[in-house]
């Protein structure tokens, strides 16, 4: 079996790999616990789900890095052949034409590589979590840019902290653009803007690049916000998870 674990801003995403299929745990990520306080819980849902207990292998996605050393000393307990940690040295199958590539986020890595692999290039992965991020894989394998803006939940607690008036509002998808009460007016600016925002991104990375982008659609509001995207795409939920299962198989040792 092996497990791929994306510890997000929001959330920390756990997929199980297994003869059966895919099983994902989820756990917030703050406050952070202490390893001897995860294991339980990871134990409990291997037990609950009756999880093969033969070959363990892990593989870790450090997106936030207070975490990471915690969650390796808790998949310790599970006695696993291999616990591997995303980092520079990794194998990932991409080529990164950019100028820092230590910059950029695991997840997005993660993500990159599971789109290349099932859906060939050039293709743009728009992962809509706390943060919305474009990742960009070119015509060979290589890994040439994106772009970041806040994601619809930052956005509606950004304009609760810094405005008088404004409240957080409820994340569903707005009927109309035209909103015709407060909270429809930032339902409308949070999905419409956020769709209109990534069509004129991945547009003007077209224009920039030349390539006629396939786009693949994931994040925690991904689902939510696929239907306001004008252009053709795939939404694959757990590309991120698939990305460090498909990582982990180049690297593996076991």
């Amino acid at each position: 079996m092996i497990i791929a674990v994306d510890i997000g801003n929001s959330s920390i995403n756990i997929g199980y790999f297994t003869e059966k299929g895919l099983l994902i745990q989820k756990i917030e990520t703050h406050p952070l616990r202490k390893s001897g306080e995860y294991a339980p819980i990871l134990k409990t849902f291997i037990e609950e789900n009756s999880l093969e207990k033969g070959s363990i292998g892990v593989i870790i996605s450090p997106v936030v890095i207070d975490h990471t050393g915690v969650l390796r000393e808790a998949f310790k307990e599970l006695e696993p052949e291999e616990i591997m940690i995303m980092g520079p040295e990794i194998k990932t199958g991409l080529i990164f034409d950019i100028p820092r590539p230590e910059e950029l986020g695991s997840d997005r890595i993660a993500n990159a590589v599971a789109a290349y692999e099932y859906h060939g290039s050039p293709v743009a992965v728009v992962d809509f979590g706390t943060a919305t991020t474009i990742s960009i894989v070119g015509k060979e394998a290589n890994y040439i840019g994106g772009a970041i803006l806040p994601g619809i939940r930052l956005m509606n607690e950004s304009l609760a902290r810094g405005t008088s008036k404004l409240s957080e509002v409820k994340l569903s998808p707005p009927e109309f653009a035209l909103g015709t009460d407060t909270a429809g007016c930032i339902q409308s600016g949070l999905f419409y803007g956020t769709a209109g925002a990534t069509e004129r991104l991945l547009s003007e990375i077209e224009k920039e690049t030349g390539l006629n982008l396939k786009v693949v659609v994931t994040g925690g509001f991904g689902n939510l916000l696929s239907g306001f995207l004008p252009r053709e795409h795939y939404v694959v939920p757990n590309l991120t998870i698939e990305g460090l299962k498909i990582i982990y198989m180049r690297n593996s040792n076991a």
